[in-house]
């Protein structure tokens, strides 16, 4: 688990790709604050590289890294490899320490990006190659990249994310084997559901190659989720913080 989580970490709070200027790169550092829906769960805090990129052929996106199979106007269509933001482990549990944990997956999809005046528009399908859910997912955002100033950009976004059964299962389920470890708990199983996140990122670039973000997201749960005996919210909470240099 440790190996994932320090994957994903290098990945998950990169700036989104509007932010990011074609044939570029950027590195950096911040920290993700999390509270999440699982109950008797502690928040954490860790802390995480920042990296995004665009090249001719390559890109980091968001949670995303990629190969272009097209790339032409406001279109570009990615072959991508990624880490699921959901993982629970049995060490930060109040109430479920004999349960096993749910680490991270390894994902790989493809997305389709359509990028205009008037915002970016992303959809995309994945699927487990790690056999830890084995399950399949999609999602669809939007995002609106406004220039406040030369130095200053704000981009809201929302995001709408559908897990098949044995996706949402494996993160907000309760299998038959856990029940047995825990008096009083009975298994559950979710089916596929969604989420529904509204999120915000900010950029502020101090000099030319220098740039400090600081964002939030907001995630709403579905009712399948929410019923879970492994949850006691319907909503979890993320923020994060940091610096990067642009190279080129």
């Amino acid at each position: 688990m440790q190996t994932k989580t320090l994957i994903v970490a290098g990945l998950l709070a990169a700036a989104s790709s509007p932010v990011i200027a074609k044939d570029s790169l950027e590195v950096g550092l911040g920290a993700q604050f999390r509270s999440t829906a699982y109950a008797g769960y502690d928040d954490s805090a860790r802390a995480i590289p920042l990296l995004s990129f665009d090249t001719t052929w390559f890109y980091a996106d968001g949670a995303e890294i990629g190969v272009k199979a097209l790339d032409k106007g406001p279109h570009r269509i990615g072959i991508f490899v990624t880490i699921s933001e959901e993982e629970w482990d049995a060490g930060d549990s109040d109430d479920f320490k004999a349960f096993d944990d749910k680490d991270r997956a390894f994902h790989v999809g493809a997305s389709y990006r359509y990028k205009a005046k008037w915002g970016v528009v992303k959809a995309k399908y994945f699927t487990d190659v790690s056999d830890e859910h084995e399950g399949n997912g999609g999602a669809i955002s939007y995002a609106y990249p406004w220039k406040v100033s030369n130095k200053f950009m704000v981009i809201p976004s929302i995001k709408y994310k559908y897990l098949d059964e044995d996706y949402a299962n494996y993160y907000y389920g309760i299998s038959a084997r856990d029940a047995a470890t825990t008096a009083g708990v009975e298994a559950y199983d979710t089916g596929s559901a969604s989420k529904i996140t509204l999120g915000v990122m900010t950029r502020y670039a101090f000099t030319k190659q220098w740039a400090m973000y600081a964002g939030a997201n907001y995630t709403m749960l579905d009712s399948d989720l929410e019923d879970s005996p492994l949850l006691d919210d319907d909503k979890e909470t993320s923020f994060i913080l940091g610096a990067a240099y642009k190279f080129w």
